[in-house]
């Protein structure tokens, strides 16, 4: 049983990237139950067109609204921000919830070709960082906003802090993503926590989907505040 959460988050607005994952879902219908008004963004060729009426339908006292980005197109994100904030007022969180769920995690060596690196390395690393700077300044008008990142532990090349089994679950495409969403992290973490915000990540195992409670916590942890002095932290939930 989950344990109630740490703060009161009523009133609190976010922007959850990758809205239409599995992740996405689950934190957005729980934060919008809280009374959290929610902008869900995702990629054009990642949305779930009935999301946005699933979530509202929690009767919640939390507004959500959506907007959808093009790929690469950092314009798209600075618009979509900026047009969120004026509509939820401000901006106290961003969480980064876009998830390898499309097939890659079969291929392996002989069945890579450049289009599949392109694609999920912009899907995933370079569109994480494009509303990460996209909602930086808004995050940082009045210190204390909090961005929590998703990625997989199979960036790490072995389980449990270095015990020496190297990592089985995943592919090679997942696992460099991964790894380069930890680096880009801890490295804005670094940069930005002179400016009162925080940053600090959920690495998910292979079995996340029968992980909710785990999910739920970790995401409230972060944002809740109590842990303010952490930034650059990952949490992993083998």
């Amino acid at each position: 049983m989950r344990a109630e959460p740490m703060m009161d988050y009523a009133g609190k607005r976010g922007v959850i990237f990758g809205a239409s994952s599995f992740v996405g879902k689950v934190v957005a219908s729980d934060l919008v139950q809280r009374g959290v008004h929610l902008c869900l963004l995702d990629l054009q060729n990642h949305v779930d067109p009935d999301l946005l009426q699933g979530v509202q339908s929690l009767g919640s006292d939390g507004e959500v609204i959506s907007k959808v980005v093009t790929s690469g197109e950092e314009d798209d994100f600075i618009k979509a921000l900026d047009q969120a904030v004026d509509e939820l007022g401000d901006l106290d969180y961003l969480i980064c919830a876009f998830y390898l769920e499309r097939g890659y995690e079969s291929q392996g060596m002989d069945d890579l070709n450049l289009d599949s690196w392109d694609q999920l390395l912009g899907d995933w690393v370079v569109n994480t960082f494009l509303v990460t700077r996209a909602a930086f300044p808004h995050l940082a008008r009045e210190g204390g906003g909090r961005i929590v990142f998703f990625n997989a532990t199979t960036g790490y090349t072995g389980e449990g802090e270095g015990e020496g089994e190297v990592t089985v679950e995943g592919s090679i495409l997942e696992c460099a993503c991964s790894s380069a969403l930890t680096g880009m992290m801890t490295s804005i973490a670094r940069d930005i926590i002179p400016e009162g915000v925080s940053v600090n990540g959920v690495a998910l195992g292979p079995n996340y989907r029968d992980d909710l409670d785990r999910i739920l916590w970790a995401t409230d942890f972060w944002l809740s505040g109590m842990c303010d002095y952490a930034c650059g932290q990952i949490l992993r939930l083998y």
